[in-house]
């Protein structure tokens, strides 16, 4: 949270600066002040990064690589490289500060992926550099896209508008991560919970309180990113969308960490559907993969099957009774209804990742149902 509001106050106090110099230098004057911060910061992991970058870029000028569909692998597998020693806990976290790796791991693969298939050109060092190194979203994203980037750069004009929904977005923020998030959730809720006797009770208040926190914890640092990037006239995508207003799983995951979500569907999902023709096995990869961005572990790996399976239980009762889908679709009970089963299924769920062990998430599972 430090690390984050110093990245805020850094935004807003260059950006006057950013106003101030000429247009042709702004996207630079931006990568520039994100380097130095960096490199005093992180210098290592900057270095890191700078490097997979560069050996990208290296690699996608030559032709022979790109149309033997070679290039295309090494680049999207370079940067996983780093990301996975990291998330694995090989010993990397020791000399080296992963500071945002994997909002910038993905970025990357999102840029190779699009090169390769023709929808964007190869860019420029310079240019690579300008959308990879952009503090607002450098440690807690969201995963913008290079096309949405570039459009804002080019439509960069001051915008007052821009400047106060800035601040406004900023000031969600922090009211949702220090007053909704840290007092609230982490605080309040789970000391009314060990004030209660009922045992059941209390175990149902600690895992609504974690669930609460979660989402306010990442709505609240995507809206300090958002609000960053208006102060600097630059559009960030939304990344969550009233995720639990959803009145089932497939659109629950349409509205939370839209940008990561959409990522695994673009890069995940859509290349293992036209490679295999399953549907459903692309679907559980693309979950899978979304769950071990968090974590690489067990516990993790279980909890992305079972979001998986959760969309595919949607769909199927979709098709198999659509009076009910229509129901809880169309009618006010009925989407209070969903809204309340969306609600309690990820909550249950996040149970798993909560747990400290697979004893300790049986022994919840078997106090909260039995």
């Amino acid at each position: 949270m430090k690390l984050q509001a110093l990245f805020v106050l850094i935004v807003f106090l260059t950006t006057p600066l950013i106003w101030r110099v000429p247009v042709f230098w702004k996207a630079n004057c931006m990568a520039g002040i994100t380097f130095l911060v960096l490199s005093f910061i992180a210098p290592l992991s900057l270095l890191l990064m700078l490097l997979v970058a560069i050996s990208q870029w290296l690699i996608w000028q030559f032709d022979f690589f790109q149309s033997g569909r070679i290039g295309y692998k090494i680049t999207c597998i370079l940067p996983l490289l780093p990301l996975v020693f990291y998330k694995t806990e090989a010993g990397v976290q020791h000399w080296l500060i992963p500071l945002g790796l994997s909002f910038y791991s993905f970025r990357q693969v999102h840029v190779a992926f699009e090169v390769y298939k023709g929808q964007i050109q190869k860019p420029s060092l310079a240019s690579y550099f300008q959308y990879l190194l952009f503090l607002p979203v450098m440690l807690i994203g969201p995963i913008h896209r290079m096309p949405e980037f570039k459009r804002s750069l080019r439509r960069m004009k001051w915008n007052a508008n821009y400047f106060s929904e800035g601040l406004e977005r900023i000031l969600y923020g922090f009211v949702k991560i220090k007053f909704l998030g840290n007092f609230l959730c982490s605080l309040e809720i789970p000391q009314i919970a060990h004030q209660t006797n009922h045992f059941w009770l209390r175990l149902y208040l600690e895992v609504v309180a974690f669930t609460g926190n979660a989402y306010f914890q990442f709505a609240g640092f995507s809206d300090l990113a958002i609000g960053s990037g208006l102060l600097w006239g630059i559009k960030v995508m939304e990344n969550f969308n009233a995720p639990f207003m959803a009145t089932n799983m497939q659109e629950f995951w349409q509205r939370w960490h839209i940008s990561l979500s959409s990522w695994c569907r673009d890069y995940v999902f859509y290349p293992l559907l036209a490679l295999g023709r399953n549907r459903w096995f692309a679907l559980i990869c693309a979950m899978l993969v979304l769950a071990l961005w968090h974590e690489i572990s067990f516990r993790y790996i279980v909890w992305g099957i079972i979001q998986g399976l959760l969309i595919l239980l949607t769909v199927t009762s979709r098709k198999k009774l659509p009076a009910l889908s229509v129901f809880i679709n169309q009618h006010p009970a009925g989407r209070w209804i969903g809204r309340l089963w969306v609600f309690h299924l990820f909550s249950f769920s996040c149970i798993i990742i909560g747990s400290e062990g697979i004893s300790s998430l049986s022994e919840n599972f078997k106090n909260l149902f039995f």
